[in-house]
């Protein structure tokens, strides 16, 4: 979900294949998350087309879109959320999908992309300040906003 707007994704793309190839990771040792194609094309166009007002900045690949937020106090960016097929939603505060480089001058997102045929993980970067139960039994994951530092 980008800016509240639920993205038009193609199940499969989250599936995994009958090879075993495929479907979604939670992976604390991947720093950035990295979506298949077609969700990661289909997510940064997203927000492309809903972030006005900066500009674009070119110049910190593979991260992408990039903008450049020198002298804005407060940012308005879209909020980023992950719906899963049960209907939950794991919402992400901005400081999880949009890192600043350059003493603070750009914010770029923070998710890559990789082939149609790879997995898709949730890194790190958008983990952090969360605190995560892994249901291996139950097959469920659990997630809950968590400061770090008062754990």
């Amino acid at each position: 979900m980008v800016g509240g707007e639920v993205l038009n994704i193609p199940q499969e793309t989250w599936n995994l294949s009958s090879e075993g190839v495929g479907g979604t990771i939670i992976d604390s040792g991947t720093t950035l998350t990295y979506f298949a194609e077609p969700a990661y094309e289909i997510i940064k166009e997203a927000f492309m087309k809903k972030i006005k007002g900066y500009a674009i900045v070119e110049s910190f690949l593979p991260l992408k879109p990039c903008y450049n937020v020198s002298g804005i106090e407060e940012m308005e960016l879209p909020e980023f959320g992950i719906l899963f097929s049960d209907g939950a939603v794991w919402d992400f505060p901005v400081e999880n999908y949009f890192i600043q480089i350059e003493s603070d001058d750009v914010v770029c997102l923070a998710i890559l992309g990789t082939p149609k045929s790879a997995l898709s993980i949730i890194g790190n970067y958008q983990q952090q300040n969360f605190h995560i139960l892994y249901d291996v039994k139950k097959s469920r994951l659990g997630y809950a906003p968590m400061k770090c530092s008062q754990v």
